[in-house]
C-alpha cells in the first residue's frame, strides 16, 4: 500500500512509493514546496532589489550592447512591474482586457482582484477608497500568478478619480483564494517620470 503522500515534507521532490501491486513509482516533482512563500501585506518585493548584477557584463563582449542591455534593465526594475514588460522577472502586459477569463472577461478578473486589494487596505488603514475601473494589468506566471493592476479609485464618495497600484497572488488550479499583496496610491507622475529617468 502506498505510504502517506510527501507533499508536505519540504523537499522538491517525493521519494520513491510503491502501489497495492508493488509497482514502484519514480519520484515526482512536489510543486506545492516549490511554491514562493506567502507575500506580507504591503510589502513590494521591488524594493531593496539590486538591479545590477555583474555577472551580466560578463556575457556582453560589446560595451554598447551591455549599456543598452543595462538601461533596458533598469528601467524594468524602476517601473515596479506596473508599466512596462519585464523579462528579467518574467511579467508581462495583458493586452487584451476584453478577452474571455474563466466565465467572465480579464477586466471583470482583474476589478474581482483589486476589489480583493482595495477591502484589505480599507481593513488595514482605515481609509474609504472606492474601486471605479481598471486601468491596465501586468502578470507574472508561476505556480500562481502575480498580478500587477492599475486602476482609477475614489478615496472617498464622490471624491476626483486617482490613480492606484494593486499587486496580488493568484494561486494556480484555485486551491487558495487570491491573496492581496498591496494597494497604494500610484506615484505622482513628476516622481514616475523621476523613477524612469
Amino acid at each position: 500500500m502506498e505510504e502517506d503522500s510527501d507533499t508536505d515534507s519540504g523537499r522538491a521532490w517525493s521519494v520513491d512509493t510503491e502501489d497495492e501491486d508493488g509497482v514502484v513509482r519514480s519520484p515526482r516533482i512536489n510543486y506545492l514546496n516549490m511554491r514562493d512563500p506567502e507575500p506580507e501585506w504591503d510589502k513590494d518585493s521591488f524594493d531593496g532589489y539590486e538591479y545590477f548584477n555583474p555577472e551580466d557584463r560578463k556575457t556582453f563582449s560589446d560595451e554598447e550592447e551591455y549599456k543598452e542591455f543595462r538601461d533596458f534593465k533598469i528601467q524594468a526594475w524602476k517601473n515596479g512591474g506596473f508599466f512596462e514588460e519585464d523579462p528579467f522577472r518574467s511579467i508581462f502586459p495583458l493586452p487584451d482586457l476584453e478577452q474571455p477569463f474563466r466565465n467572465m472577461t480579464t477586466r471583470e478578473y482583474l476589478a474581482d482582484i483589486v476589489s480583493l486589494c482595495v477591502n484589505k487596505l480599507n481593513e488595514v488603514k482605515g481609509s474609504t477608497v472606492e474601486f471605479a475601473s481598471i486601468v491596465r494589468g501586468n502578470l507574472k506566471a508561476g505556480d500562481g500568478w502575480k498580478l500587477y493592476i492599475t486602476f482609477m479609485a475614489r478615496e472617498y464618495p464622490s471624491g476626483p478619480l486617482k490613480e492606484y497600484q494593486a499587486k496580488a497572488m493568484d494561486f494556480a488550479g484555485g486551491q487558495e483564494p487570491p491573496f492581496p499583496i498591496l494597494c497604494r496610491p500610484a506615484p505622482p507622475y513628476h516622481v514616475l517620470i523621476q523613477r524612469l529617468a
